[in-house]
């Protein structure tokens, strides 16, 4: 694939639309403590903001999200969850849903289950990655709170395809991992506490933006916004132009994992899609031995609880140890049953789990009626 083919494939909101622009898309990440640090933010935005503003924020997959209600009240900006191919808008919040991405393409949204990015299902490397390679030097994007380094890629991608980066700075936000992240693998153009971030938004916003200066666009961007749409068929070969091959297996899928190398940012992704930043991947491979330990632990206890239920079997029927009796041969029967030639044998107390009310086991053998004689007596007093 070359970069002829990657500009192609994809329609930019860039010079063919005009030569003189605004930073009037603004796409925000973040995690953990982000309601409070988003409501600051959306409070100190006018009601007239030129642009259009995209917020992922971590949630579960179950989760039902109420974050366009509370940013609504917050603020004088309209807030909505979008659907997908829903058309953008100037002066209008956009908020991620529970267990899908929110991208970005040449004036709409999409909401697509796409495969997790950096163990979460909406990311916000998704986000950033569709928005730079779709408005290129238009876009803002931010980074506020959260654990973790989800964003950092994307920043990456905004810079790279001449968009504006800001970073919260990690001493004004309630959990610093995320903004620590960026700053360390990205030369951020902003790193300014919640307070000042309103305003720095609003003055880019109406900042001219020269759309006819060249930025490149890596082939590679292109490409990772198609994994997370999934419109496209995924190969090898595809792989082999993001990165080369490594040691490792995708924790989510078991598939082989690629190195992508960005800057000095190291990164992976598997073929069917999921992708992994170097702090994700070691806190998902930590998740996945634990869940193999925890296997491994329930087969030997079943396998030893299985032994200990033959053993207790071969010890009830056979008390010399000498295995299950053979047809024809007693072996103690207290009582018949109502089908010929065959006896039970109650009341062995034990229980092969090791654990708990003991067990009552009914062991059935085949007898010779001349053999037993709980069958002979039964048949005496039936007769009688």
């Amino acid at each position: 694939m070359t970069s002829s083919d990657v500009s192609d494939a994809l329609p930019v909101a860039s010079a063919s639309d005009a030569t003189v622009g605004m930073h009037d898309i603004v796409v925000v990440g973040a995690s953990a403590g982000a309601v409070p640090s988003l409501k600051a933010l959306v409070r100190g935005l006018p009601g007239n903001f030129p642009g259009s503003i995209f917020v992922t924020v971590h949630m579960s997959a179950e989760a039902r999200s109420e974050l366009s209600g509370i940013l609504s009240r917050a603020g004088s900006l309209p807030v909505s969850a979008p659907a997908d191919m829903t058309p953008i808008e100037s002066g209008q919040i956009y908020v991620s849903s529970p267990d899908c991405h929110m991208l970005l393409e040449r004036d709409r949204v999409r909401i697509v289950r796409g495969p997790k990015e950096n163990r979460h299902r909406p990311a916000i490397d998704p986000l950033f990655r569709s928005a730079a390679w779709a408005y290129g030097p238009r876009v803002v994007g931010i980074v506020l709170t959260g654990y973790l380094d989800d964003g950092t890629a994307g920043l990456w991608a905004i810079k790279t395809c001449g968009g504006i980066t800001i970073v919260q700075d990690p001493a004004d936000a309630l959990h610093p991992d995320m903004p620590q992240n960026a700053l360390m693998h990205n030369r951020v153009d902003y790193c300014v506490p919640l307070d000042e971030m309103a305003a720095l938004l609003v003055k880019l916003a109406t900042e001219p933006v020269d759309l006819t200066r060249h930025h490149p666009r890596p082939a590679s961007v292109k490409t990772e916004v198609e994994f997370a749409s999934i419109e496209r068929d995924r190969d090898i070969d595809d792989m082999g132009s993001l990165g080369r091959l490594s040691p490792f297996t995708c924790p989510s899928c078991r598939g082989a994992l690629w190195e992508l190398q960005e800057g000095d940012l190291m990164r992976y992704r598997c073929h069917t899609g999921h992708a992994f930043s170097e702090k994700s991947l070691l806190t998902e491979q930590s998740s996945s031995i634990e869940e193999a330990l925890y296997a491994a632990l329930k087969a030997v206890e079943e396998k030893a609880a299985a032994l200990q239920a033959q053993s207790a079997l071969e010890r009830a029927i056979s008390p010399n140890g000498s295995g299950l009796s053979s047809p024809g041969k007693r072996v103690g029967c207290i009582g018949a049953r109502a089908a010929p030639f065959a006896c039970e044998r109650h009341d062995i107390a034990t229980n092969p789990l090791g654990s708990g009310p003991a067990t009552r086991l009914r062991l059935v053998t085949a007898c010779a009626p001349a053999d037993c004689p709980a069958l002979r007596e039964t048949r005496r007093n039936r007769r009688a």
